[in-house]
């Protein structure tokens, strides 16, 4: 059975996700803090088995992040990846006071572009915004 539950995986699961869906490998000090530091987070589970999450980074205001948008590859295309999203949508509106506006940002995969568009999301640059721009550090 699939729930959605909305609370962190643990460390093994996180990094055994993050390895299934051939995102970075990350130290169990950086995967812990970034557990450890979200805004909120769902986890996906089917019959006890972490197989997706989604994770919000916050500054308890206006500027909120959604990364680790991640469903394991055998359960991927069945709508958990969609559920996810319009659940962490929702979730921040309920946030929200009757006046209040809030940004979502994120970082979308080459080509998963359409996917996020659904809930909202626009592209960057366009008429209003520049192009988003990141640099990972290495040590």
């Amino acid at each position: 059975m699939i729930e959605y539950i909305d609370e962190a995986p643990t460390l093994e699961e996180y990094k055994a996700m993050r390895k299934a869906v051939n995102f970075m490998l990350l130290s169990d000090r950086i995967a812990q803090n970034a557990l450890n530091n979200a805004f909120h987070i769902t986890t996906v589970r089917d019959d006890g088995k972490a197989i997706g999450m989604i994770r919000v980074l916050s500054d308890g205001s206006y500027a909120n992040f959604i990364t680790d948008v991640m469903v394991i590859p055998e359960y991927q295309h069945k709508g958990i990846g969609t559920e996810m999203m319009r659940r962490t949508v929702a979730y921040m509106k309920g946030t929200l006071e009757k006046g209040e506006t809030i940004v979502l940002y994120l970082m979308s995969a080459i080509g998963k572009e359409p996917f996020y568009k659904q809930f909202g999301f626009r592209e960057r640059p366009n008429e209003v915004w520049g192009a988003g721009m990141s640099q990972w550090i290495s040590k």
